[in-house]
């Protein structure tokens, strides 16, 4: 008798075990947040991979204003995400930004100013450079035009010549 309630404590468990690993544990989809399809964006600047790039998706379509992007890694890739945390892209057509921005000294000026040391934070030459050109950064410039189709997994851009254009560093 008692291995029948052990048999059936187990199958119970199991039971609930696979209720919730099926999907009604995880997060809700937002009302009107349409079907996503996976996606990996290539960025490529004069031939090269760019990596540490932000890439925004843009819908043309004003009913579609979703937040849709990713970052690339080393390779120049970036995993599409929609709302922040839902893999894909829904189907449409969009405008592509591609931004990417450095900056030389930042890491000492903050180790500076959490140190307390103001007057050595003041003396640290901070220098931020956009790496993309202000045309592929602006949705309404961009050149970099997709219609996204839900057979599609990846995408291939061209974030344009390598440019250096100097952006204040704000204290």
């Amino acid at each position: 008798m008692k291995s029948n309630q052990a048999n059936i404590s187990l199958l119970l468990v199991l039971a609930i075990a696979l209720f919730v690993t099926a999907g009604c544990g995880g997060e809700q989809r937002p009302d009107g947040l349409p079907p996503t399809y996976p996606l990996s964006v290539t960025v490529l600047q004069e031939g090269q991979p760019l990596g540490d790039a932000t890439v925004v998706f843009h819908s043309v379509d004003a009913t579609l204003n979703w937040a849709i992007g990713g970052v690339t890694d080393a390779t120049g890739v970036a995993k599409m995400f929609t709302h922040g945390k839902f893999a894909g892209v829904p189907e449409g057509n969009y405008n592509v930004t591609v931004s990417k921005i450095i900056e030389e000294g930042a890491a000492e000026y903050y180790a500076a100013v959490e140190s307390g040391d103001t007057d050595a934070a003041r003396r640290i030459e901070v220098n931020v450079w956009q790496l993309v050109g202000d045309e592929y950064t602006q949705p309404g410039r961009t050149p970099i035009k997709v219609e996204i189709k839900r057979d599609m997994r990846t995408l291939e851009v061209d974030a344009g010549p390598v440019v250096r254009i100097r952006r204040e560093f704000l204290r």
